[in-house]
């Protein structure tokens, strides 16, 4: 039977980052970001108090691309879903009931609240997907169980029921969504931005960081070991197939060619006659790079990507690579849709949600195993440039328990390290995860080795970030504002 809980208190907290070097993804480019802490205090049915808690980094033009909206609206449509679903949480558990009952209302209350404001689902749902997170890892921190052993466990203490999220599931345990056991060890899959340097020698003198970590493409193949990239395209033919072509070059030449890549379009297509055009150079003037292509990332716009009459489109390109569905995933059905108009796979992002993606783990699953053997189903790890301690450990824990043996890591890239912790937290830090993180003085850096990092230590109760979280360094919601990330 599962537990059940009531919510008693939420609280928010939020810490400025600066990036080490300018993150351009699509539309954006990221210097600086705030970090959202949730809290929440619960009590479980029996008396027994406990406490969870989540983060996300609040980026510009991912959540939401509308090119009206500047930076602050769309850190304020984000603060308004978090303090949405908290409300909504919290109605939602004034008698006390499973992790999954009170997400099901919590989440339709959050939507509800958002489409009231004019927001996409996508945006609205993040506000939920940080209560939700915080309610797993409060009953596991309570139960002393990790995040796989609840998934996993025979009295399924979540609640969980896939049935209620894909009506296709019903009657399909949670453990069926998750590996029997958790991934001890993930390869990175390296984000090459919009405006990464490729060689060395292309950086400005001015530019050159200095500061202990690669800053090249080729500095971190040499450095890291890595046999994974997730390789972002514009939407400019011409200037495209030039980038990759200085990216093959540096692979063929560093890595001798030994890597597996992910073309990220980040929906920067209408249609995809375009982007079809670009697989088409790239096979005939880079055919070994063409090669090492294993799927592609959402390339077509939101507002088009799950539109029946792009399902030509979609079949010409995964005639080709698989597709996956990235920033359209953001209704519980939306990979069922995809799925129907051609796509072979979806992303797991913690900020679309837990419950969502390990439902679409499911289904994939057993799409594969009806399937006629012309392929798999399949979810992917993407990053939100996930940080230190909350958002990236969190983020791999879950990864790991669904199995996913590579996920795209950038938050080490983009910023330097653990140095934007409080003193205690680093060194908690380095104390707890000796094996994924290396020491340098008074700070650390995430810890790659052939590609890879150890995960082994995030193996403990709640979703792998424990209580190494030091409110005091951070500025509550309440007293921060936009002007502060300047």
């Amino acid at each position: 039977m599962a537990e059940r809980l009531s919510v008693r208190d939420v609280s928010y907290y939020m810490r400025n980052v600066r990036t080490r070097m300018p993150f351009r993804y699509g539309v954006a480019s990221l210097t600086s970001v705030p970090i959202l802490h949730v809290l929440v205090d619960v009590e479980l049915a029996d008396g027994t108090p406990g406490s969870g808690v989540a983060a996300d980094i609040l980026p510009p033009k991912w959540f939401d691309k509308d090119p009206t909206k500047s930076y602050a609206d769309n850190i304020d449509d984000l603060v308004f879903a978090a303090r949405a679903a908290a409300n909504a949480y919290t109605a939602a558990s004034t008698t006390a009931a499973s992790v999954f009952d009170i997400w099901r209302d919590g989440y339709t209350e959050t939507l509800a609240a958002g489409d009231g404001r004019g927001l996409n689902h996508l945006t609205s749902s993040h506000g939920s997907t940080l209560m939700e997170r915080a309610l797993i890892d409060a009953l596991g921190k309570t139960r002393s169980c990790t995040y796989h052993q609840m998934l996993t466990a025979t009295d399924n203490p979540l609640g969980l029921n896939l049935g209620a999220i894909l009506p296709s599931l019903a009657g399909v345990l949670p453990a069926a969504a998750v590996a029997a056991t958790p991934q001890t060890t993930i390869a990175i899959r390296h984000t090459v931005g919009l405006a990464d340097p490729i060689r060395d020698t292309e950086i400005p003198s001015a530019e050159r960081l200095d500061d202990g970590l690669p800053q090249s493409l080729e500095a971190y193949l040499r450095q890291q070991g890595l046999r994974w990239l997730k390789v972002k395209v514009n939407g400019d033919l011409p200037a495209d197939v030039e980038r990759l072509r200085e990216i093959a070059a540096i692979v063929d030449e560093v890595a001798l060619g030994g890597v597996s890549i992910s073309l990220d379009g980040n929906e920067q297509y209408g249609e995809l006659q375009s982007f079809t055009d670009l697989l088409r150079r790239v096979e005939t003037e880079l055919p070994a790079f063409y090669e090492m292509i294993r799927y592609i990332e959402q390339p077509l716009e939101r507002a088009v990507a799950l539109d029946p009459t792009q399902a030509a489109g979609i079949a010409a390109v995964c005639a080709r690579k698989p597709m996956l569905i990235d920033e359209s995933d953001g209704d519980l059905d939306a990979f069922t849709r995809a799925v129907e108009l051609g796509y072979r796979g979806v992303s797991t992002k913690n900020c679309k949600g837990l419950f969502k993606a390990l439902a679409n783990a499911a289904l994939a699953r057993r799409l594969t195993a009806e399937g006629d053997g012309a392929g798999t189903f399949f979810l992917t790890g993407e990053d939100l440039m996930n940080l230190p301690v909350v958002p990236l450990h969190q983020d791999l824990t879950h990864v790991a328990a669904l199995g996913i043996k590579h996920a795209e890591r950038n938050g080490h890239h983009y910023v330097r390290g653990i140095d934007h912790l409080s003193p205690a937290e680093r060194r908690q830090l380095l104390l707890e995860h000796a094996d994924m993180y290396d020491a340098d003085g008074d700070t650390g850096f995430l810890r790659v080795t052939n590609g890879t990092i150890d995960i082994r230590s995030l193996q403990r109760p709640g979703l792998g970030a424990g209580d190494n979280i030091d409110t005091d360094e951070m500025v509550p919601l309440k007293d921060w504002t936009f002007d502060s990330l300047a």
